[in-house]
Protein backbone atom coordinates (compact mmCIF):
# COMPACT_ATOMS: atom_id res chain seq x y z
CA UNK A 1 0.00 0.00 0.00
CA UNK A 2 1.25 3.56 -1.33
CA UNK A 3 -0.49 6.29 1.24
CA UNK A 4 -0.31 9.98 -0.72
CA UNK A 5 0.42 12.05 2.55
CA UNK A 6 -1.02 15.95 1.46
CA UNK A 7 0.86 19.08 2.85
CA UNK A 8 -0.58 21.87 2.45
CA UNK A 9 0.74 25.89 3.80
CA UNK A 10 0.32 26.12 7.72
CA UNK A 11 -0.60 22.31 7.92
CA UNK A 12 -0.22 21.08 11.44
CA UNK A 13 3.08 19.58 11.82
CA UNK A 14 2.24 16.49 14.16
CA UNK A 15 -0.01 15.85 11.86
CA UNK A 16 2.30 14.80 8.64
CA UNK A 17 5.06 13.29 11.07
CA UNK A 18 2.78 11.14 13.10
CA UNK A 19 1.40 9.89 9.85
CA UNK A 20 5.04 9.07 7.75
CA UNK A 21 6.42 7.85 10.88
CA UNK A 22 3.50 4.92 11.79
CA UNK A 23 4.03 4.04 8.29
CA UNK A 24 7.54 3.69 7.95
CA UNK A 25 7.69 2.17 11.57
CA UNK A 26 4.82 -0.25 10.08
CA UNK A 27 7.07 -0.70 6.69
CA UNK A 28 10.38 -1.43 9.04
CA UNK A 29 8.32 -3.83 11.27
CA UNK A 30 7.41 -6.45 8.38
CA UNK A 31 11.16 -8.09 8.65
CA UNK A 32 10.60 -8.93 12.06
CA UNK A 33 6.56 -10.04 11.02
CA UNK A 34 6.73 -11.35 8.01
CA UNK A 35 8.77 -9.71 5.12
CA UNK A 36 5.54 -11.11 2.55
CA UNK A 37 3.60 -8.52 3.82
CA UNK A 38 2.75 -6.07 0.92
CA UNK A 39 5.08 -2.62 2.07
CA UNK A 40 3.77 0.09 2.78
CA UNK A 41 5.44 3.12 1.80
CA UNK A 42 4.59 6.59 2.07
CA UNK A 43 4.75 9.92 -0.51
CA UNK A 44 4.29 13.48 0.05
CA UNK A 45 2.11 15.58 -2.31
CA UNK A 46 1.47 19.37 -2.70
CA UNK A 47 0.09 21.86 -5.11
CA UNK A 48 3.69 22.29 -6.32
CA UNK A 49 6.36 20.63 -6.48
CA UNK A 50 7.53 23.93 -3.57
CA UNK A 51 8.81 22.62 -0.16
CA UNK A 52 5.52 23.51 2.28
CA UNK A 53 6.12 25.49 5.16
CA UNK A 54 4.09 23.77 7.87
CA UNK A 55 2.42 25.65 11.09
CA UNK A 56 5.58 25.74 13.17
CA UNK A 57 7.79 26.54 10.49
CA UNK A 58 9.35 23.05 9.48
CA UNK A 59 10.30 23.16 5.41
CA UNK A 60 8.14 19.55 4.30
CA UNK A 61 9.38 18.17 1.01
CA UNK A 62 7.35 17.60 -1.72
CA UNK A 63 7.31 13.95 -3.65
CA UNK A 64 4.65 14.79 -6.23
CA UNK A 65 2.35 17.31 -7.09
CA UNK A 66 -1.75 16.80 -7.59
CA UNK A 67 -1.01 16.52 -10.91
CA UNK A 68 1.76 13.58 -10.73
CA UNK A 69 -0.25 12.04 -7.76
CA UNK A 70 -3.46 11.75 -10.01
CA UNK A 71 -1.44 10.60 -13.10
CA UNK A 72 0.03 7.79 -10.36
CA UNK A 73 -1.75 4.70 -9.88
CA UNK A 74 0.61 3.52 -7.47
CA UNK A 75 -1.05 6.12 -4.93
CA UNK A 76 -3.44 3.33 -3.30
CA UNK A 77 -5.21 6.03 -0.44
CA UNK A 78 -4.34 10.23 -0.69
CA UNK A 79 -4.69 11.63 2.58
CA UNK A 80 -5.33 14.94 4.18
CA UNK A 81 -3.63 15.65 7.44
CA UNK A 82 -4.75 18.70 9.57
CA UNK A 83 -4.97 21.97 8.53
CA UNK A 84 -3.77 24.47 11.49
CA UNK A 85 -6.82 26.43 12.75
CA UNK A 86 -7.30 27.91 16.12
CA UNK A 87 -10.96 27.89 16.05
CA UNK A 88 -14.04 28.04 13.74
CA UNK A 89 -13.15 31.60 11.61
CA UNK A 90 -9.55 30.38 10.89
CA UNK A 91 -10.39 27.11 9.54
CA UNK A 92 -12.90 28.77 7.22
CA UNK A 93 -10.27 31.04 5.85
CA UNK A 94 -8.24 28.34 5.45
CA UNK A 95 -10.85 26.54 3.54
CA UNK A 96 -11.27 29.27 1.10
CA UNK A 97 -7.38 29.33 -0.19
CA UNK A 98 -6.00 28.57 -3.17
CA UNK A 99 -4.22 26.15 -2.48
CA UNK A 100 -6.87 24.32 -0.49
CA UNK A 101 -9.76 24.48 -3.59
CA UNK A 102 -6.99 23.15 -6.06
CA UNK A 103 -6.87 20.21 -3.67
CA UNK A 104 -11.09 19.61 -3.23
CA UNK A 105 -10.83 19.31 -7.23
CA UNK A 106 -8.08 16.87 -7.22
CA UNK A 107 -10.16 15.25 -4.40
CA UNK A 108 -14.01 15.14 -6.41
CA UNK A 109 -11.28 13.92 -9.39
CA UNK A 110 -10.14 10.83 -7.44
CA UNK A 111 -13.23 10.38 -5.94
CA UNK A 112 -15.01 9.82 -9.64
CA UNK A 113 -12.51 7.48 -10.37
CA UNK A 114 -13.60 5.01 -7.12
CA UNK A 115 -9.87 5.84 -5.45
CA UNK A 116 -9.07 5.65 -1.64
CA UNK A 117 -9.24 8.82 0.47
CA UNK A 118 -8.86 9.91 3.72
CA UNK A 119 -8.43 12.66 6.46
CA UNK A 120 -8.03 13.68 10.12
CA UNK A 121 -9.04 16.28 12.47
CA UNK A 122 -9.71 19.68 10.16
CA UNK A 123 -8.60 17.71 7.27
CA UNK A 124 -11.93 16.43 7.01
CA UNK A 125 -13.59 19.50 6.25
CA UNK A 126 -11.80 19.84 2.94
CA UNK A 127 -13.37 16.43 2.02
CA UNK A 128 -16.24 18.06 3.36
CA UNK A 129 -16.29 20.74 1.45
CA UNK A 130 -15.45 19.11 -1.71
CA UNK A 131 -18.80 17.29 -1.65
CA UNK A 132 -17.62 14.02 -1.35
CA UNK A 133 -18.88 13.50 2.57
CA UNK A 134 -22.79 14.05 1.50
CA UNK A 135 -24.96 10.77 2.83
CA UNK A 136 -21.29 9.03 4.43
CA UNK A 137 -20.63 8.06 7.99
CA UNK A 138 -18.21 10.41 9.02
CA UNK A 139 -15.91 11.96 12.06
CA UNK A 140 -14.17 15.41 12.57
CA UNK A 141 -12.69 16.98 15.55
CA UNK A 142 -15.10 16.91 18.97
CA UNK A 143 -14.88 20.57 19.23
CA UNK A 144 -15.81 21.42 15.83
CA UNK A 145 -18.85 19.41 15.73
CA UNK A 146 -21.35 22.50 16.11
CA UNK A 147 -19.41 23.72 13.17
CA UNK A 148 -18.92 20.94 11.05
CA UNK A 149 -22.78 20.39 11.00
CA UNK A 150 -23.85 23.59 10.32
CA UNK A 151 -21.42 23.80 7.12
CA UNK A 152 -22.60 20.44 6.07
CA UNK A 153 -25.50 19.18 7.41
CA UNK A 154 -25.98 15.93 5.37
CA UNK A 155 -22.77 14.43 6.81
CA UNK A 156 -23.90 11.16 8.98
CA UNK A 157 -21.35 12.71 11.86
CA UNK A 158 -20.32 10.36 14.57
CA UNK A 159 -18.07 11.82 16.60
CA UNK A 160 -17.73 8.71 19.00
CA UNK A 161 -15.87 7.24 17.21
CA UNK A 162 -12.08 8.16 16.31
CA UNK A 163 -11.79 6.27 13.00
CA UNK A 164 -15.25 5.85 10.43
CA UNK A 165 -15.06 4.20 7.01
CA UNK A 166 -17.79 4.25 4.72
CA UNK A 167 -16.37 3.17 1.41
CA UNK A 168 -13.69 4.06 -0.19
CA UNK A 169 -13.65 7.28 2.85
CA UNK A 170 -11.68 7.11 5.87
CA UNK A 171 -12.16 10.10 8.64
CA UNK A 172 -10.52 10.45 11.67
CA UNK A 173 -11.12 12.63 14.81
CA UNK A 174 -9.16 15.34 16.47
CA UNK A 175 -5.14 15.91 16.37
CA UNK A 176 -3.69 12.47 17.73
CA UNK A 177 -6.44 10.29 15.90
CA UNK A 178 -3.80 10.63 12.75
CA UNK A 179 -2.28 8.26 15.01
CA UNK A 180 -5.45 5.68 14.56
CA UNK A 181 -6.11 6.54 11.02
CA UNK A 182 -2.38 5.81 10.17
CA UNK A 183 -2.73 2.67 12.26
CA UNK A 184 -6.02 2.07 10.33
CA UNK A 185 -4.52 1.75 7.09
CA UNK A 186 -1.75 -0.51 8.40
CA UNK A 187 -4.36 -3.06 9.91
CA UNK A 188 -6.04 -3.31 6.37
CA UNK A 189 -2.83 -4.85 4.91
CA UNK A 190 -2.03 -6.83 8.06
CA UNK A 191 -3.67 -6.58 11.20
CA UNK A 192 -0.52 -9.17 12.60
CA UNK A 193 1.82 -5.91 11.52
CA UNK A 194 -1.01 -3.51 12.96
CA UNK A 195 0.00 -5.26 16.40
CA UNK A 196 3.51 -5.43 16.05
CA UNK A 197 3.92 -1.70 15.14
CA UNK A 198 1.61 -0.63 18.01
CA UNK A 199 3.78 -2.42 19.73
CA UNK A 200 7.26 -0.70 18.51
CA UNK A 201 5.67 2.81 19.20
CA UNK A 202 4.48 1.93 22.45
CA UNK A 203 0.94 2.70 21.63
CA UNK A 204 -0.69 1.12 24.24
CA UNK A 205 -3.96 0.33 26.24
CA UNK A 206 -2.90 2.14 29.98
CA UNK A 207 -5.94 3.63 31.41
CA UNK A 208 -4.60 7.03 31.48
CA UNK A 209 -6.79 9.84 30.40
CA UNK A 210 -4.08 11.20 28.49
CA UNK A 211 -3.59 7.61 26.46
CA UNK A 212 -7.74 7.74 26.18
CA UNK A 213 -7.30 9.98 23.03
CA UNK A 214 -4.75 7.71 21.24
CA UNK A 215 -5.97 4.08 21.37
CA UNK A 216 -8.69 4.79 19.13
CA UNK A 217 -7.08 1.73 17.04
CA UNK A 218 -6.33 -0.53 19.63
CA UNK A 219 -9.82 -0.49 20.99
CA UNK A 220 -11.22 -1.89 18.08
CA UNK A 221 -8.24 -4.34 17.48
CA UNK A 222 -9.21 -7.94 17.55
CA UNK A 223 -6.54 -10.50 18.62
CA UNK A 224 -8.78 -13.28 17.22
CA UNK A 225 -7.99 -11.92 14.02
CA UNK A 226 -4.73 -11.31 14.32
CA UNK A 227 -4.45 -15.16 15.31
CA UNK A 228 -6.45 -15.69 12.46
CA UNK A 229 -4.05 -14.07 10.22
CA UNK A 230 -1.05 -15.49 11.89
CA UNK A 231 -2.21 -19.10 11.53
CA UNK A 232 -3.91 -18.62 7.48
CA UNK A 233 -0.02 -17.13 6.87
CA UNK A 234 1.10 -20.01 8.72
CA UNK A 235 -0.82 -22.96 6.80
CA UNK A 236 -1.19 -21.43 3.65
CA UNK A 237 0.29 -24.87 1.79
CA UNK A 238 -2.34 -26.43 3.08
CA UNK A 239 -6.20 -27.15 2.21
CA UNK A 240 -7.25 -23.91 4.60
CA UNK A 241 -11.08 -24.24 5.63
CA UNK A 242 -12.61 -21.76 7.39
CA UNK A 243 -13.91 -25.12 9.96
CA UNK A 244 -10.29 -25.69 10.27
CA UNK A 245 -9.22 -22.26 11.35
CA UNK A 246 -11.81 -21.69 14.10
CA UNK A 247 -11.06 -25.65 15.39
CA UNK A 248 -7.38 -24.07 15.66
CA UNK A 249 -8.13 -21.09 17.32
CA UNK A 250 -10.36 -22.39 19.40
CA UNK A 251 -13.93 -20.51 18.47
CA UNK A 252 -16.85 -21.27 16.31
CA UNK A 253 -16.59 -20.52 12.55
CA UNK A 254 -19.87 -18.38 13.50
CA UNK A 255 -17.78 -16.27 15.79
CA UNK A 256 -14.73 -16.68 13.55
CA UNK A 257 -16.71 -15.23 10.25
CA UNK A 258 -18.67 -12.23 12.54
CA UNK A 259 -15.42 -11.03 14.01
CA UNK A 260 -13.46 -10.59 10.38
CA UNK A 261 -16.35 -9.50 8.54
CA UNK A 262 -16.34 -6.85 11.91
CA UNK A 263 -12.70 -6.11 11.45
CA UNK A 264 -11.77 -6.19 7.93
CA UNK A 265 -14.95 -5.66 6.13
CA UNK A 266 -14.56 -9.09 4.54
CA UNK A 267 -14.75 -12.52 4.64
CA UNK A 268 -12.27 -15.33 6.36
CA UNK A 269 -11.88 -16.98 2.58
CA UNK A 270 -11.07 -13.65 1.27
CA UNK A 271 -8.39 -13.11 3.80
CA UNK A 272 -6.87 -16.53 3.00
CA UNK A 273 -7.50 -15.78 -1.05
CA UNK A 274 -5.84 -12.18 -0.08
CA UNK A 275 -2.75 -13.78 1.59
CA UNK A 276 -2.15 -16.43 -0.66
CA UNK A 277 -1.95 -13.78 -3.47
CA UNK A 278 0.55 -11.74 -1.56
CA UNK A 279 2.68 -15.04 -1.20
CA UNK A 280 2.41 -16.02 -4.87
CA UNK A 281 3.57 -12.03 -5.81
CA UNK A 282 6.19 -12.39 -3.42
CA UNK A 283 7.85 -15.70 -4.83
CA UNK A 284 7.66 -14.74 -8.38
CA UNK A 285 9.70 -11.44 -7.47
CA UNK A 286 12.06 -12.90 -5.47
CA UNK A 287 12.57 -16.79 -6.53
CA UNK A 288 13.31 -18.29 -9.91
CA UNK A 289 10.49 -20.46 -9.60
CA UNK A 290 7.80 -21.17 -12.22
CA UNK A 291 3.81 -20.78 -11.71
CA UNK A 292 3.86 -24.22 -11.44
CA UNK A 293 6.72 -24.65 -8.99
CA UNK A 294 4.77 -21.50 -6.64
CA UNK A 295 0.99 -22.78 -6.98
CA UNK A 296 1.21 -25.70 -4.42
CA UNK A 297 3.37 -23.79 -1.88
CA UNK A 298 0.38 -21.17 -1.73
CA UNK A 299 -2.27 -24.43 -1.52
CA UNK A 300 -3.44 -24.46 -5.25
CA UNK A 301 -3.17 -27.59 -6.93
CA UNK A 302 -1.87 -26.51 -10.24
CA UNK A 303 -1.23 -23.08 -12.00
CA UNK A 304 -4.31 -22.78 -13.40
CA UNK A 305 -6.00 -22.41 -10.05
CA UNK A 306 -3.03 -20.15 -9.45
CA UNK A 307 -4.09 -17.60 -12.57
CA UNK A 308 -7.57 -17.96 -11.69
CA UNK A 309 -7.00 -16.72 -7.70
CA UNK A 310 -5.07 -13.57 -9.72
CA UNK A 311 -8.12 -12.64 -12.15
CA UNK A 312 -11.32 -13.75 -9.18
CA UNK A 313 -11.40 -10.42 -7.36
CA UNK A 314 -12.98 -10.22 -4.15
CA UNK A 315 -15.63 -12.49 -4.17
CA UNK A 316 -16.63 -15.06 -1.32
CA UNK A 317 -15.39 -18.50 -2.52
CA UNK A 318 -12.03 -19.90 -3.12
CA UNK A 319 -10.99 -21.84 -6.12
CA UNK A 320 -9.17 -24.60 -5.91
Amino acid sequence: MNIGVVVLRGCWDSGVTTVLDVLRTANAARRQTDPEIPAITAVTVSPTREPVPTAGGLLAPVDLTLEECAADDTVDVLLVPALAADGPATLVDALMREDVRALRTALRDRASEGRELAAACTGTFVLAEAGLLDGRRATTSWWLYDTFRRRHPGVRLDVSRMVVRDGAITTAGAAFAHIDLAMSLVARVSPQLARTTAAALLIDERPADSMRAVTGYLADDDPLVTDFERWVRANLAREITVADAALALGTTRRTLERRVRERLDTTPYAVVRRLRAERADHLRRTTSLTETDIAPQVGYRNAGSLRALRECGDDDTTPR
